[in-house]
């Protein structure tokens, strides 16, 4: 009996093992069990908080006038995959040059069989509800079907301007053991993607100017990510990404020689620029809680727009 009882003892003991972190886990032996997990996924919760603590700083070259910018939003967002809709609630509170405004957020999204994709977005000031639909001619449904359980090697996403690493030990978010996976993404990076879209592609999207000019608004932009993974489901609990890192250089001389071309000469002494103090958005996630979304009469009833076709090439 007592050698029974410590052989089921070693037996706990191993399975156990088997559900928490493990330091021998890859990039790649992770982004395959996070793959076969979110095959049974049915639905998931998303919790998003957004925060903005940032000043424009004019100067005449004698004084200097700092004004405020700050944002916080806080949304909800709800996710079933049969069928694929979405329910999100929220607000934003936005503060800048000593103005204040909350806006509430509110939207629902459904999918049909023939690839129509509808959203219904509350107007915030009026109250009253607007319906957008779009058509790819792609049942969503059997797409998303064929792409679960297919892993990426998160290591050959280098070749993508994406290094991603794999903490060496556990992260405790919330008391949970977690697998941490860090990124950094900043210009060099978004170059390396655009450069690797055109050649899969066939086309070179930096001829285009609009993505010139977001390149050149990008420069010196750095956005780091903390990626957290339950140790024991391998699925994504938690997302923290903050731009403190951020060079605004560049961004700044754009604003200057936007001054330049409004204000004439008496732009020559005239100085002004963005100081970024923080820049966060946290994401928590959870699984299998929503069991339908429903939407409500009068959202149904809201007038639709024109159907806009995307047929998928």
């Amino acid at each position: 009996m007592k050698k029974q009882f410590l052989m089921g003892l070693a037996v706990v003991a191993a399975a156990s093992m088997l559900c928490g972190f493990d330091s021998a886990e890859t990039l790649d032996s992770l982004a395959e069990k996070m793959a076969a997990a979110e095959v049974d996924m049915k639905s998931m919760s998303m919790g998003m908080d957004v925060n903005l603590d940032a000043a424009l700083n004019i100067s005449d070259g004698t004084n200097t006038t700092n004004m405020p910018i700050t944002a916080s939003g806080s949304m909800q967002m709800d996710y079933t995959l049969d069928p694929i809709a979405m329910k999100m609630t929220g607000s934003m509170d936005v503060a800048a040059l000593s103005e204040g405004q909350t806006t509430p957020i509110e939207s629902y999204m459904v999918t049909g069989d023939d690839g129509t994709m509808t959203m219904y977005m509350k107007d915030p000031t009026t109250g009253s509800w607007q319906a957008q639909s779009s058509n790819t001619g792609v049942n969503m449904k059997e797409l998303m079907d064929t792409a679960s359980g297919q892993s990426v090697s998160l290591s050959d996403m280098a070749e993508w301007g994406l290094n991603f690493e794999l903490a060496p030990e556990a992260a405790d978010v919330d008391g949970v053991e977690c697998y941490q996976i860090n990124c950094t993404i900043d210009s060099a990076a978004f170059n390396t993607i655009l450069q690797k879209s055109s050649e899969t592609t066939g086309q070179d999207l930096t001829a285009d100017e609009n993505v010139s000019m977001v390149l050149s608004m990008l420069n010196g932009i750095v956005m780091n990510i903390e990626y957290y993974v339950d140790a024991s489901s391998y699925l994504p609990t938690k997302v923290h990404v903050d731009f403190n890192g951020s060079d605004l250089s560049a961004f700044n001389s754009l604003i200057a020689q936007s001054m330049g071309s409004a204000m004439g000469d008496s732009a020559a002494t005239t100085t002004a620029e963005i100081v970024l103090n923080d820049c966060t958005l946290d994401m928590t996630m959870g699984y299998n809680t929503v069991d339908e979304i429903v939407i409500p009469d009068e959202v149904l009833a809201a007038p639709a727009a024109d159907t806009v076709a995307t047929p998928a090439e």
